[in-house]
């Protein structure tokens, strides 16, 4: 599924137009797209081909979430997926360069994947470990700080400055902190086998 929010505030007056009695309803008349105003944030899914409406309760446990978490503000997209009887934050795209195998192997300390999406483009994924809003907010932030570290790595690339895997694990490590440090969340450490195993519950067969 394909989620955005955004502040009610931003669509002017059109967000008087939105029921805001908390629940989801069908967004323009497309089955597959559905919003709901939560306080004054208003979330919209869209629905991918064989996913189901029951989907949507796994923001109602969660909520919004937090702006800061978020790479590009209110107007990013955010894919999450089911694979392995896993959670996914998906389909984020860097830029390829020589050497990025590199920072693939140095991501897998942060439950990132990382892979060759054609042309000169890279996708990467991060595993979400448990659906509730501390574990949704720490995958954003391992994106937020692949994103910046892969960045940089692209440019010091060009100019030939080479990296050593743990290198970049500490770049990876310090900048989600950092992320994590603004917005409030403790350093925890991974859920146990029996976590894992209770949220695959939230999915029907």
């Amino acid at each position: 599924m394909k989620y955005q929010q955004v502040p009610i505030s931003r669509l002017s007056s059109s967000g008087a137009l939105l029921e805001q009695d908390g629940a989801w309803h069908p967004f323009g008349g497309d089955a597959g797209s559905w919003y709901r105003v939560h306080g004054r944030i208003v979330q919209r899914v869209t629905l991918e081909a064989g996913e189901d409406p029951s989907l949507l309760r796994l923001l109602e446990a969660c909520g919004p979430l937090p702006s800061k978490a978020l790479k590009e503000g209110f107007r990013e997209v955010l894919t999450f997926r089911v694979h392995d009887d896993r959670y996914l934050l998906t389909g984020m795209l860097l830029r390829s360069y020589v050497g990025w195998d590199v920072l693939e192997r140095a991501g897998r300390d942060l439950d990132v994947s990382l892979r060759f999406f054609g042309g000169n483009s890279l996708e990467y994924s991060v595993v979400i470990r448990e659906w509730t809003p501390a574990c949704v907010a720490r995958a954003l932030l391992a994106a937020k700080a692949f994103a910046m570290v892969g960045a940089s790595l692209a440019q010091d690339a060009k100019q030939g400055i080479p990296h050593t895997e743990s290198e970049i694990k500490g770049l990876l490590r310090t900048a989600r902190d950092v992320f994590a440090e603004d917005l409030g969340l403790p350093h925890t450490e991974k859920p146990s086998r029996s976590a894992q195993h209770r949220q695959q519950s939230l999915f029907p067969d």
